[in-house]
Parts: structure tokens; C-alpha cells; sequence
């Protein structure tokens, strides 16, 4: 509620000044005549004070109040009531110049002065400490409630005054925040009133409604309505219509309508006082503009969002108009503005609005003001909302932190803060904390406001729909009986709260089984939600949902085929196809299909739902976090896997071509998505790009709010070409930026089926899909594409073959294995996982393999037939990540040296000597410095010398010195090892090598346990944003100079040289057209094995930064292994063998060698490339 704030106040009028008529006339008739005289001076002078001060020229009033005093002194006497009058007059004009101190010591000498004169329970007295009290309470409410509070000890019990007195020390305990104390003592105000006053009294009704007002702030709107309805019919007797207090009190019962989803009541009312206010006051009021923002918020509550923003832009321009850009009142006008473009769609002009409202309220009041606080709050909501994690999280805590410390830990804002911070960590999947916090946020509430306030509840319920989303069913289910039932006594069975908990309770009862009750409570939900909001409402499309999947649970298939028939066709209506409620139903409809057993139906639905969900990724997935991409694409992978199980029961002609089509479209891409948004930072650096690259991010940002946010009634129609239009201004952009390079064009090319077929030629593929069964357990088929022809093969026990390839992998990494026990595992895998497909792949000797799950981790030629021979002997296996990447053209190759790190010195000191080593930098990404700091995790690096990796690299080296096809000095190379073998070689290369091969640790990192918890429910409500994930590209990396000196400050120091370079890093390193990365290090082929993307590490990072092959290692091999295999592969290549031809040749050398014939050696390095 906006309070007035008048230019000007009016006059004080002093009660005790009544007594001057009762003087006793005791002077002669010529000192009568003196006094008379004085006191006419003395009455003139107080007109021409009132004058100037209306005027606004206090300094004259000053001037003239000051010489009233002295002539009232002289004429009257220090002590007399006109002495006293003008001395309370004087100090309020030193109030109205800020002359705070003045004022004061003026008041405590008035008060000493009647005191003195007339005791201190004398109504004089009384009457300065009355003045005195409100002059404190303007400044700060503690300092006043001791003279309040001592004016009403000293009033006599029938003086009517004390009335008066209870109600000014009940309104500063409200102040104060002391609720109970301040209803106690307004209510005590109010009896008082009614008996010396009557019920109809202005004093009386402007108590009654002080009090209801306390209920209203108090979230208490049965008492505050009934107060206000008493007091509106007494006012119309006694006060005109366009009376402030009465204008103000139908606006605040409009108000109480309005919360109460009585919106065609509120409406009418807001609307009759915002007339007489406007016909009284004018437009530019504060009661007015008051009116005009709760009228706002009615619109925004029943989604008439276009009046909504009408209304707040009308009190925006006033604000502007009257108190200027940067006045508070204004900024926060921006911040509505905003909140309505939010509901909008229009991300980025919320976004916009809430940045520009946050600086304004920032330089006016400061970053530690309570509202700045909450656009602080509100910005981060947004941030949140479009699942930009990194950036809210920080926003949140931050306005926590200030609002505790300048509100107090028990204050409101703090309060709701704490709430949201519990979401927050929900979100996040710290369903422990988020616990603790709704818990300690549900006490706090309780003990301010009592338990059944609305904000305690609306607490609860969050906890309740926690304990939902925890599968607590059980704890669920009393909070949200309890919370229906309040709610239903406070705001009415139709209350939009009211409704939604009751649905919330008949989903708790269809999880436990209690459907009978589930059935009564989703109906009853439904029938409340149509009467209210319609059917086109996204709360009774939920219900239409819900009672959907309850029928289906009873059994009643055909009453569930109608309804989401039913509910499918108004949610494309209303809220989009890109809606969550709009795919859930969607999903809920393909389902129910497929078990009526109507397949057609079924596979154009599923079909349907999975065109849509890629046009969403590919939408929302490019402005998401990096954290919150890999959470997109788990979220919403059970969709996938319900297609691929779909297309399986079908096995008809159509099923193997589908089931790659489902890979080709979600295989590798959140790296393909985060490749492409790095790229497009990288050559934003660039002058002439810099225009398209900004424009492109806005574009896409604006494409993924209105995906995100869907139609609204104002854009419904238009709905579909403005998304249209957006698409086509994203491709026209990015088709520029491919002009300038060939890997970006690379990345963002739409490749089809045919283009992969036709990639493959004479050679054949095979796309290893895992996905989960209708049980939930992992499964995995194979896609075979032979000489144009598809085939798939479905594998019964996906753990018989996945402890297969563990023991395959231990049994090979031991040195001293037998080749016959190597081979007795080799082939039992064999006879699981590839002969099965042998019919498919026929006589085709060169086979790519697009490897998922644990397959990404087998060395597959280690593979043995049943004629006993490994497959290196008798096939060319070619290792992709995806099968896109067969249809890509190849990039120009680069022109640069072979350059090699070896052997780093980790315990290097000179980069954490350096001055500038020190200096905290701010070119760590938010998500690279939340990597950096993980506790135990990159800062608890520390790694031992690899002597022999220097050696490899001097050997390589040697080799290469000798070889070039093209001359007769040897192919170009430089090596760096020991302390010189630093992270920033890679940066400030002149341009990508033509070969990269570094000899050093890499490292995984495991995944912080409770981070697990974070997909185990969709986001509450609508939100179609998922929870953040932890992001594997930030914890897998590779060990530079100065490493294990530099952990301890790792995201202190200059992240471009700190000893470690993740593959998050590695993204943004240019090595486009890099023919060959090898790492040759501990484990560099591993990682995060991602269902669908690989191993999500260092490999796929260098091939999305430009590079041909990449070739790493699967387990450590001994120096003397490693350094054989790769000069005879560095032999082979600088020669101008092609890569792949070089390695496999090379390890077909090492087989034929009795004494390096294990696989343990030949096997252990793993090529994974792109168009070879």
C-alpha cells in the first residue's frame, strides 16, 4: 500500500489551546488593554506563520515562529499555553527543514516547561507528550513508544483522550513489528471510541479501520473484511463520498476481494474508488496511483495482462512525471513493469526492466534498503525461472544476506527470502537442506504471525509439495489436509491456494493407492478450478491432466482417452505445444494408446511429441547454464526412452530408420549445444562479429522465454509466426557467423538420415542406443546401416553384458594376463554384443561403432570371433561420437607445427610467484570458478612425476625431426616439459597446430553424491526449468606446470595459467582444423559416461573445439609400451598415413610382436574422429 505523502503537512492544532478561553481576568483595565494588544500581535503573527508555511517558504515561517515565541514569552510568560503553543509550533517548521536536533530540544523544553507548570498528568502535559511522541515516531518508532506509551500510563480512565493515546501507542507497536501487542491495544482503542464517542464518530471509524488495516497486513482477511464492512455503511452517513479515509477503505476491501479471488467484487470496487479519487484528488494522487497498482495486480491475477501493463505503465509515467527517473517510487513502478513482461514471455525485456529498476533503487537508496532487496529478489525469481541457476543463486543469497542484516532475521522480506532460498536448494536437488530451511522458515512464521497466517501455510504447502516430490507420501498428505482445510476457513473454498492444495491432496491419494479419495478431492479441484477460472486456465488444465492418469489407474481407458483428448487440444490452445502440462499430456496420451492398443495412433502421437521437444531443446538448451543443459536433457530423456520402447513393439519397416533418427537428433547433443554457445562467445571478441553475435543472443534468449512462457491472450493469435520469424532471424544470423567459420557452421548444421547414409558409402555403422524398459531398468539395441540398409537388434540382459566389458576391462589392464584367458572373455562378449550383428553388417570390412553407456569405455578390437581372431585382425573399426558426424565436411586443415607437452613439473613454483598470480581475476566463468572451488575436489589436486612422459615426448620428437613427406628437414616441432610446460602454451598459440600431443595427467572427478537427487521430479508448478546438474565438463581435465602448487588457490588465480585446464575449458581453445590431439596420460579416455553423449570429458571437448582425431587412453600403460606404440604410429602418420590407418597399423605391428602381442599395450589408446 502507498502511503500519502503530502508536500506540505497541515498545522498542528494543540487540544490544550481550548483552555486559553478559560484565563481568569485579573490585570487592570490598562494592563487588559496591553494584553489584548499582545495577543492580537500574537494571533497575527500566528496567521502569517500558517501563511508562509503553506506557501513553502519555511524560512520566513522560522523566522516569524521564533519571534512569536519571544513576544508570547514577553507578553504571556515562559509558562503560558500560547509561550507553549508557539514553541510546539516552531519545532515542528525545525521538522519540516530537518532540523531534527533543534526540533527535539525544543519539544523536551516544552515539556519540561508544562511540567513545571502544570503537572505532569495535566491534559497540557499530556497533550505536548501526545506531539512529542509523533514527532519521535517519524524518526524511529522505538525512540517514541516510551512517551506514547507514559501519555497513556498518565490518562485518566474516562478521559476520552486516553482513547486517542491507546490508539498511537497500538499503531507504534504495529511499527514496531509487534503484532499481537498492537491488534490488543487498537482493539482497546476501538471499545474506548464506541463508548465515549459512539459507533458512527470519525474517531471511531478511522480506528476501525487502523485495526482492519493491521489484519490485512497480517495476511488475516476474514477479520480485516469484516471491519471494513462494518465501517464503509457508518462512513456513508457521516463522511462524503469522496472522503480520503473512505475512498481509501474501498480500496482497501477491493483489495481483500482480490486476494480472496473475489475478482468481480474487487474490480467494482477498485473501479468506484479510483473515480471518486480521481474526481476528488485528481490523477496524479497517491491514493490514485495507489488504486491504479492494486488494479494492476487484480488484471495480473486474472491474466488480463495487457490491462494489467496498461495500468502499470500509467502509474510509471505519474511517478516519472512528478518525482523523476530516479526516485524510489519509480523504480519500483520498473520492477512491476517487469513482472508483467515476465508473465508476458518477454524475458528479456523483464530482464531489462528488473536490471534498470535494481540500479535506480540501488543509487537512491543503496544496495541495503529494503527495496532494493526485493527487485533483488524478483530478478533472481526471473533468472530463475529461465533456468540461468548460475546467476540467480548468488542474486539470492545476497538479497538474504542484506535483508537479515538491515530488516532483522525475523522480518517478512527475510522470511520469504528463506523460502526461496529453500526452493532453491529443492531445485538444486539438496532436498535435506531445502528441508531444514522450509522447516526453519515455517517456525520463524509461526512465531511472528501464528500458524495459521498465510505465509506459515503457504510454507507448509511448499514443504508438503517437497515431501510430494521426495515420494514422502505419507508426510505429504496431513500438511496438505491441514492446509486445505485453513485456507478453505480463510480465503474460501474457491480460492485459487485453496484449490490447488486440494488437488495437491488427491495426487498424494492416488500415489498411496487411496484412489476413492483421490477421485473426491482431483473432482472437487476440477469442478472449483472450471467454475472460477474456466477451462482455459492452466490450473483446471492441471486437474483435466490429473484426473486423467487417475482414470487410467482404475482402469476407465476409455474416460481417460476423452479427457486428454479433451485437455490436449485446449492446452495448444491456451498454453502452447512447448508447455509442460501441454507434453505431460501428450506423453499421458501416447501412453494410453499404446496400451488400448491402437499403434497408429500411438506412434504419430509419440512422433508428434518428439519433433516438438526438439524444436524446445534446441531452443531453450542454448541460453540454459552450463550446469542446467545437462539437467534439460536428463529431465526429459523418459520421453525418449518412451518412443524407442514404442518403435520396439512396432518392429515394422519403420523401426530401425526411427530408432536412428532418435539418435541422430539427441546423441551428443549437449555438447554439440555447448560447443556452439562457446563458439559464439569466442567470436563475439571479434570487431566485425560483434553485432551478430550480440543480436543472436538476444534472439535466442527471446525465442526460449517465449517457449518457455508460452501464448498469452495478447499474442495467441500471433503466436506461431513470431516464433516462426524468430527461427528464421536465428538461422539468417548464424548463417553469417558460419561465413566467418567453417567449425561453427560445423556445429549448427541440421544433419538428416540420408546425408549420414550417404556419409558412410561403402562402409557401414553401428549405433549403440541405450535407453530404459518399462520396468526401469537400463536396456540397449543396436542400429546397424549396411550399403543403405537398416537393421536393429534388441539385447535381452544389458548386465550380463555390462559386467562383461568390466571383466574384459580388468582382465586386459593386468600385464601378465595369458592371451588365452584375454580371448576366453574376449569372445563370450563377442558372442553377447557383436555377432548378433554380423547378418546386418555382412561382408563390410571398415565399420564405424557410435559407442553408449559402458560401451564408450571397451576397447573393441580387443573383441575375438569364433575363429579366434581378435576384430583389429580382420575389420578397421572406427570409433564417432556421433553418427552426425559422418555427414560433416571435413575442416581445412591446419598449417601448424606438431607441437608437444610433455612431463610437466607440477610442484613449479614460478606461476604462484608472479604478482599477479595473486590478484583474484574475473575471467573464471561463474560455473568454471563453482568447479574450482569444490572443497575436496579441484583444489585437492596433487599429482606425482611422469619422468617417462618427458622421455615419450623427446622420443616423438626425434621421430618427428626425421619425417615429412613434403621435405627433406624434418616435420616442424617444438616440445615443452618441466616448469616451461604450462597451461597458456595452449592459449597464446598463433594459430592450432596441425598435431597436439601432450604427455600428462588427466583427471575425473566423481559427482558430489547428493547432487543425484536433483532429477527426481519435475520443477514445481508450470515451470518447464529444470534443476541444475553438476557439470562433468568441469571436473574432468588435464595437469600443467605448477599444478600441485597452485591447487590450494585454484579460482583465486589467473585461470588462463593455474596448472589446470578442464574440458570445459578446452572448448574454447582454437583448434579448429587440428588433424590430431593425442593425450597420452593416465585415464584421458574417461570421464562421465552420459547415456546418449559419450564419455562426457576431455575426448568429445577437443573434437567439439575443431580437432579431427583425438586419441587417448583407457588405463595406464608402462613407459616403455606407450613410448613403442606411439613412434610406431608417429612413424606411420608423418609419413602421410591417415591417422586411423597409422594407429591400427601400428598396433597390428605390436600384435605380431611376441613381446608386446597383449593387448595391454596396443589396446590401451582408443581413437575416436569425425569424417574418416
Amino acid at each position: 500500500m502507498r502511503n500519502r505523502n503530502f508536500l506540505f503537512k497541515p498545522l498542528i492544532k494543540w487540544v490544550f489551546l481550548i483552555f486559553l478561553l478559560t484565563l481568569s481576568v485579573t490585570e487592570t483595565v490598562f494592563a487588559q488593554t496591553e494584553a489584548e494588544n499582545a495577543e492580537k500581535l500574537w494571533n497575527l503573527r500566528q496567521s502569517e506563520i500558517e501563511q508562509l508555511y503553506q506557501e513553502g517558504n519555511l524560512a520566513s515561517a522560522l523566522n516569524s515562529a521564533q519571534e512569536a515565541v519571544s513576544l508570547a514569552e514577553k507578553a504571556f510568560g515562559s509558562g503560558s499555553l500560547k509561550s507553549i503553543s508557539s514553541l510546539m509550533l516552531l519545532a515542528q517548521i525545525h521538522t519540516e527543514l530537518d532540523q531534527l536536533e533543534e526540533a527535539n530540544q525544543i519539544y523536551q523544553l516544552s515539556l519540561e516547561t508544562c511540567v513545571t507548570s502544570f503537572g505532569e498528568a495535566a491534559p497540557e502535559t499530556l497533550s505536548v507528550l501526545d506531539n512529542y511522541g509523533e514527532f519521535l515516531n517519524s524518526i524511529d518508532p522505538e525512540m517514541a513508544e516510551p512517551v506514547f506509551q507514559e501519555a497513556l500510563r498518565l490518562s485518566e480512565e474516562g478521559d476520552p483522550q486516553r482513547a486517542f493515546r491507546m490508539k498511537s501507542v497500538g499503531l507504534n507497536l504495529q511499527e514496531l513489528g509487534r503484532i499481537t501487542e498492537a491488534k490488543d491495544m487498537l482493539s482497546q482503542a476501538l471499545k474506548a471510541y464506541k463508548k465515549f464517542l459512539g459507533e458512527k464518530d470519525a474517531d471511531t471509524i478511522d480506528t476501525t479501520v487502523k485495526l482492519a488495516q493491521l489484519y490485512l497486513s497480517q495476511g488475516k482477511l476474514k477479520e480485516a473484511q469484516e471491519l471494513f464492512e462494518t465501517a464503509l455503511p457508518l462512513m456513508s452517513g457521516v463522511l462524503e463520498e469522496t472522503n480520503l479515509l473512505y475512498l481509501e477503505s474501498k480500496d482497501n476491501l477491493a483489495e481483500i476481494y482480490r486476494l480472496q479471488a473475489k475478482y468481480s467484487q474487487a474490480e467494482t470496487l477498485f473501479l468506484q474508488s479510483l473515480q471518486g479519487a480521481v474526481s476528488e484528488y485528481g490523477e496524479e494522487d497517491p491514493l490514485v496511483v495507489q488504486i491504479k497498482s492494486h488494479l494492476a495486480q487484480l488484471y495480473e491475477d486474472t491474466g488480463k495482462l495487457k490491462k494489467a501493463l496498461l495500468y502499470h505503465q500509467q502509474v510509471y509515467e505519474i511517478d516519472l512525471s512528478l518525482l523523476g527517473e530516479e526516485h524510489p517510487n519509480t523504480a519500483g513502478d520498473l520492477n512491476n513493469l517487469a513482472s508483467v513482461r515476465r508473465r508476458l514471455g518477454d524475458y528479456q525485456k523483464a530482464e531489462k526492466l528488473f536490471r534498470k529498476s535494481l540500479s535506480l533503487m540501488t543509487k537512491a537508496l543503496g544496495e541495503e534498503s529494503p527495496q532494493s532487496v526485493s527487485v533483488m529478489n524478483n530478478l533472481a525469481l526471473l533468472l530463475e525461472n529461465q533456468g540461468l541457476y548460475d546467476e540467480a543463486e548468488p542474486l539470492f543469497k545476497k538479497a538474504f544476506a542484506i535483508s537479515g542484516k538491515i530488516q532483522g532475521e525475523r522480518h517478512p522480506t527475510t522470511l520469504a527470502l528463506l523460502n526461496n532460498l529453500a526452493f532453491l536448494y529443492e531445485s538444486q536437488g539438496d532436498f535435506e537442506r531445502s528441508e531444514l530451511n522450509y522447516k526453519n522458515v515455517i517456525q520463524l512464521n509461526t512465531e511472528i504471525f501464528g500458524e495459521t497466517h498465510t505465509n506459515t501455510l503457504s510454507n507448509q504447502n511448499n514443504l508438503a509439495y517437497l515431501f510430494l516430490r521426495d515420494n514422502r507420501f505419507e508426510e505429504a498428505r496431513p500438511i496438505f489436509t491441514k492446509v486445505h482445510r485453513l485456507w478453505s476457513d480463510q480465503l474460501g473454498v474457491d480460492h485459487q491456494n485453496t484449490l490447488k492444495a486440494l488437488n495437491n491432496l488427491g495426487r498424494v491419494q492416488k500415489s498411496l493407492g487411496n484412489l476413492v479419495e483421490a477421485e473426491k478431492n482431483i473432482s472437487a479441484a476440477l469442478a472449483g478450478r472450471t467454475r472460477v477460472f474456466g477451462k482455459n486456465h492452466a490450473d483446471t488444465l492441471r486437474s483435466m491432466n490429473d484426473i486423467g492418469e487417475l482414470y487410467v489407474v482404475q482402469g476407465k481407458k476409455d474416460e481417460a482417452l476423452k479427457i486428454f483428448r479433451e485437455t490436449l487440444k485446449l492446452e495448444e490452445e491456451v498454453l502452447g505445444e512447448n508447455h509442460p502440462y501441454t507434453f505431460e499430456t501428450l506423453n499421458n496420451l501416447a501412453d494410453l494408446l499404446k496400451t488400448m492398443g491402437k499403434s497408429e495412433d500411438a506412434y504419430d502421437v509419440f512422433k508428434t511429441g518428439f519433433k516438438r521437444r526438439n524444436a524446445f531443446l534446441n531452443r531453450v538448451l542454448w541460453v540454459a547454464g552450463d550446469n542446467t543443459r545437462q539437467s534439460y536433457i536428463s529431465l526429459h530423456r523418459p520421453e525418449q526412452h518412451a518412443l524407442i520402447r514404442m518403435l520396439l513393439s512396432m518392429n515394422d519397416e519403420r523401426t530401425a530408420r526411427d530408432l536412428f533418427e532418435v539418435s541422430l537428433r539427441r546423441k551428443g547433443l549437449l555438447l554439440k549445444i555447448t560447443s556452439e554457445t562457446q563458439q559464439v562467445v569466442m567470436m563475439s571478441g571479434a570487431p566485425e562479429l560483434q553485432s551478430i553475435t550480440k543480436e543472436l543472443t538476444q534472439t535466442r534468449k527471446k525465442l526460449a522465454g517465449l517457449t518457455l512462457a508460452g501464448p498469452t491472450d495478447e499474442n495467441r493469435a500471433q503466436f506461431p509466426k513470431i516464433v516462426f520469424d524468430l527461427e528464421e532471424k536465428v538461422n539468417m544470423l548464424q548463417l553469417k557467423l558460419g561465413e566467418q567459420s567453417q567449425r561453427f557452421r560445423q556445429s549448427t548444421k541440421q544433419v538428416t538420415v540420408d546425408e549420414v547414409v550417404e556419409g558412410l558409402g561403402e562402409n557401414a555403422l553401428v549405433d549403440f542406443i541405450s535407453f530404459r524398459g518399462e520396468d526401469d531398468t537400463y536396456r540397449m539395441l543396436a542400429v546397424v546401416i549396411n550399403q543403405g540398409e537398416f537393421s536393429f537388434f534388441e539385447y535381452e540382459d544389458l548386465e550380463i553384458i555390462s559386467s562383461m566389458v568390466m571383466e574384459l576391462r580388468e582382465i586386459v589392464q593386468d600385464e601378465g594376463a595369458e592371451d588365452e584367458d584375454v580371448k576366453s572373455v574376449a569372445v563370450e562378449l563377442w558372442e553377447e554384443l557383436w555377432q548378433p550383428l554380423t547378418e546386418g553388417l555382412g561382408e563390410t570390412a571398415t565399420i564405424f561403432i557410435s559407442p553408449d553407456g559402458l560401451l564408450n569405455v571397451l576397447p573393441f578390437d580387443v573383441l575375438t570371433d569364433d575363429d579366434d581372431s581378435y576384430l583389429l585382425e580382420n575389420f578397421d573399426l572406427r570409433i564417432v561420437s556421433s553418427a552426425r558426424d559422418l555427414a560433416l565436411e571435413p575442416l581445412l586443415a591446419a598449417k601448424g607445427e606438431l607441437l608437444i607437452i610433455a612431463g610437466p613439473d607440477y610442484d613449479s613454483d614460478k606461476i604462484l610467484k608472479t604478482p599477479a598470480a595473486r590478484k583474484v581475476t574475473n575471467k573464471r566463468s561463474a560455473s568454471v570458478a563453482q568447479g574450482a572451488r569444490m572443497g575436496s575436489g579441484l583444489r585437492g589436486l596433487n599429482f606425482d612425476p611422469l619422468p617417462g612422459a618427458e622421455k615419450e615426448g623427446e622420443v616423438i620428437k626425434t621421430v618427428a625431426d626425421t619425417k615429412d613427406p613434403n621435405s627433406d628437414d624434418g616435420r616442424a616441432s617444438t616440445i615443452y616439459s618441466q616448469r616451461v610446460a604450462e597451461e597458456n602454451l595452449l592459449r597464446n598459440m598463433s594459430g592450432a597446430p596441425e598435431v597436439l600431443h601432450i604427455a600428462t595427467h588427466g583427471f575425473f572427478l566423481k559427482e558430489d553424491e547428493k547432487l543425484k537427487k536433483r532429477l527426481q521430479g519435475l520443477s514445481r508448478g508450470s515451470s518447464s526449468v529444470p534443476p541444475p546438474a553438476d557439470n562433468p565438463l568441469l571436473r574432468a581435465g588435464l595437469a600443467f606446470a605448477g599444478l600441485n602448487a597452485n591447487a590450494p588457490m585454484l579460482g583465486e588465480i589467473d585461470t588462463d595459467n593455474d596448472g589446470v585446464l578442464t574440458a570445459m575449458e578446452v572448448l574454447s581453445l582454437e583448434l579448429a582444423g587440428t588433424q590430431l590431439v593425442v593425450l597420452s596420460a593416465c585415464e584421458t579416455g574417461l570421464g562421465e559416461i552420459h547415456e546418449g553423449e559419450g564419455v562426457y570429458g576431455l575426448r568429445r571437448s577437443f573434437q567439439e573445439a575443431g580437432v579431427k582425431n583425438v586419441i587417448n587412453s583407457f588405463w595406464e600403460v608402462s613407459d616403455a609400451g606407450t613410448q613403442l606404440l606411439m613412434t610406431k604410429f608417429y612413424d606411420k602418420f608423418l609419413t602421410g598415413m591417415s591417422a586411423r590407418q597409422a594407429m591400427r597399423e601400428a598396433r597390428l605391428e605390436m600384435l605380431d610382436d611376441v613381446q608386446w602381442s597383449a593387448p595391454f599395450y596396443w589396446s590401451a589408446f582408443v581413437m575416436v574422429g569425425r569424417n574418416t
